[in-house]
């Protein structure tokens, strides 16, 4: 049997209008949502959602429930198969008997009253998000707190008598070889909200110069971060009415679009859409605007973001912001977003034009890759707009149109395989199932001595784990291990190899004599030491 405390659980995170939307055109009419009736024939719609009530009811023929009654009517289940139906669809774990206890979702919200709290005594932290032009309403509006040292979260859960196995398997602190600890440390606080506003996670952000600027909690049982948009909660009802979303990189840049207006902007938790976020933007059934960085990893993300939404047909375009700004930077300076957004780039066109800027196409081996990633994309693309794509990247590359050879009637999705550093992947798959290297490595490695997996090792720089962008690396099983000591030698390879470049750049920069003879000097110094084995 399915535990009543498990189905409770679950009741929680429900969102009726979700539900029923997976099966019903539904429209706004004002608080409520209206369809025609799916349980009698009608021509005026009288079927109503609320979601504030979180039940459905047809004024024609009476039919009345929640979201497990609807499923049970519509998909004509009994009351276990709906239960287990729709934990299905929200990836939910459901406990049958001799399984865990009930989890008790307000202690996330005692947490975060706790870490409340500790913001308005923290002037450090307070004055970070004045500083980023945070004004007391939305710091109020989103929750903001600030997480002490761990000591003194564990002595505000020993006064409230909070139950610590329960706070561990809601991600809140874990165990270590030290003993419990909590998860956020320093750190100025995010709590994650589910879409019918329970907090279900926490972000948190340094105010101590940790490497890992941010961190996002564990996947647990009521929180997948590849399955959740941070701010959906305050942005649904404008998404919807407004049948568009923007989907920006971070936490302070959602808050800050808030804070401007622009309400129905959410974030990734950290850079990357996934496959497992296209579910919920198909129930959105809105242009979707990606706007991230300008920077490198802004754009990486943009085009494999861009690249996910135009194979799966949805609408919409990307934005790059320019000049080392993001959306929250600007927002400070008073700038108007409106147009940057308007003016999206439609993703294919964005995809390929982005790919293209990463080659020099006066190279012929360049031009070559170049071809070969624009082709690829297009052949995983719905053949129906195939050969219209080739003949603009054709026109762009100036590249005969029949060699992107596209032939509608055999095409198959291709991959992008990126391409794979043996020894920096040996290295982030060393560093993934030896974490507690982390803390020694960060110190003389940071992620932009890396060439082709940068993005990575920042990942576990910010812990985390779950990041599907690391599987590549951590489950391919040709990808070797490093014993401690050749993983050392490994790392001052690199290192040396990457002070070599900068030497070489040096030499042929436009720096006075006396900069280039110092920072020559230095990095000489730096390769020495590394030859001697000091890392």
């Amino acid at each position: 049997m399915i535990k009543l405390e498990s189905i409770e659980n679950l009741k929680s995170i429900v969102d009726v209008v979700d539900v029923v939307g997976n099966y019903l055109q539904l429209k706004k009419k004002g608080s409520n949502f209206t369809a025609p009736c799916p349980f009698h024939s009608e021509k005026t719609p009288s079927f109503v959602v609320s979601p504030t009530k979180q039940i459905y009811h047809c004024f024609g023929c009476g039919a009345t429930g929640d979201a497990i009654k609807f499923i049970m009517e519509y998909e004509k289940l009994s009351y276990p198969e709906a239960i287990e139906k729709l934990a299905s669809m929200y990836n939910f774990q459901l406990e049958y008997t001799k399984n865990r206890n009930f989890v008790n979702f307000n202690i996330l919200e005692k947490l975060n009253s706790f870490y409340k709290q500790n913001l308005i005594h923290n002037q450090t932290a307070f004055n970070y998000l004045k500083d980023r032009g945070l004004k007391d309403n939305i710091i109020e509006k989103f929750g903001l707190g600030y997480a002490p040292s761990s000591n003194e979260q564990l002595n505000f859960i020993n006064q409230a008598k909070l139950p610590m196995n329960e706070i561990i398997e809601l991600g809140a602190f874990a165990k270590g070889e030290k003993g419990i600890y909590a998860r956020l440390i320093e750190r100025i606080t995010f709590p994650i909200f589910s879409t019918n506003n329970k907090i279900i996670a926490f972000g948190g952000r340094t105010i101590s110069n940790h490497p890992a600027k941010y961190i996002n909690y564990s996947n647990t049982k009521i929180f997948n971060k590849s399955k959740t948009f941070y701010g959906l909660n305050f942005a649904r009802d404008k998404i919807l009415r407004k049948k568009e979303i923007i989907i920006v990189e971070g936490y302070m840049d959602v808050i800050m679009l808030h804070q401007a207006g622009y309400t129905n902007a959410v974030a990734t938790l950290g850079t990357a859409l996934t496959n497992e976020h296209l579910p919920l933007l198909n129930k959105l059934n809105a242009k979707v605007i990606v706007a991230y960085d300008g920077d490198n990893a802004g754009i990486n993300a943009a085009i494999k973001a861009s690249t996910l939404l135009a194979q799966n047909g949805f609408e919409g375009g990307a934005v790059l912001f320019k000049d080392g700004l993001d959306p929250a930077d600007m927002i400070k300076n008073g700038e108007d977003l409106t147009s940057i957004f308007q003016n999206n780039t439609p993703f294919i066109e964005f995809v390929i034009k982005e790919t293209i800027n990463k080659f020099n196409l006066k190279n012929p081996h360049q031009k070559e890759e170049a071809f070969n990633e624009v082709k690829n994309f297009i052949l995983s693309l719905n053949p129906i707009v195939q050969d219209d794509i080739a003949n603009f990247a054709s026109q762009i590359m100036q590249i005969p149109k029949n060699l992107f050879k596209i032939r509608n009637n055999n095409l198959k999705k291709i991959t992008i395989n990126k391409k794979i550093d043996p020894t920096e992947a040996s290295i982030i798959k060393t560093i993934y199932e030896n974490r507690h290297y982390l803390n020694e490595i960060v110190e003389y490695l940071s992620p932009e001595i890396f060439t082709y997996h940068s993005e990575e090792l920042k990942i576990l720089y910010q812990e985390e784990f779950d990041n599907p962008i690391l599987y590549d690396i951590v489950l391919n099983e040709d990808i070797k291990t490093f014993e401690y000591e050749s993983l050392r030698e490994a790392i001052k390879n690199i290192l040396i190899r990457y002070y070599e470049k900068e030497l070489q750049q040096i030499r042929f920069s436009t720096l006075s004599f006396e900069e280039k003879a110092y920072k020559s000097r230095v990095l000489r110094e730096k390769i020495k030491n590394l030859k001697k084995g000091i890392l």
